[in-house]
């Protein structure tokens, strides 16, 4: 269980991370805010997309079924099917080259780097990575 809910904060902390760079930059704006208050990155980086990627890693574990090509879908979801929706409706715009392709390969990264990381997290709580060889 302790994975599953570490994989979900992964790509949020990712996601939050990245879109506070990009939002820095006037890459990828987002207009609306939950409140002026909070800082960048409180938006569906902070909440929708997460918890996409929550559900998608706790649907292939338990299925036995790829997450690296399950996510490549979600991401292609996202990128190309959300993003567009948001830009359509004023929640987002995308400026100095940024374009859907770019969002997608973002999507895919932080899914992946975020599977990575729990792994590794996993194997250091079972000792399996620091277990000395007699």
């Amino acid at each position: 269980m302790f994975h599953l809910f570490f994989f979900g904060y992964t790509v949020h902390l990712l996601w939050s991370y990245i879109d506070i760079v990009l939002e820095r930059y006037s890459i990828l704006i987002h207009s609306y805010f939950i409140a002026p208050i909070f800082p960048y990155a409180i938006n569906m980086t902070a909440s929708a997309i997460p918890v996409a990627y929550l559900l998608l890693y706790q649907h292939c574990i338990n299925h036995n079924k790829n997450f690296f090509i399950y996510s490549l879908f979600l991401g292609a979801i996202i990128a190309f099917g959300l993003a567009p929706i948001e830009m359509f409706i004023g929640m987002m715009k995308m400026s100095k080259g940024m374009n859907l392709l770019f969002l997608f390969f973002i999507d895919v990264a932080i899914g992946y780097a975020a599977y990575f990381l729990t792994k590794l997290v996993s194997k250091m709580s079972r000792n399996e990575l620091f277990q000395e060889k007699s």
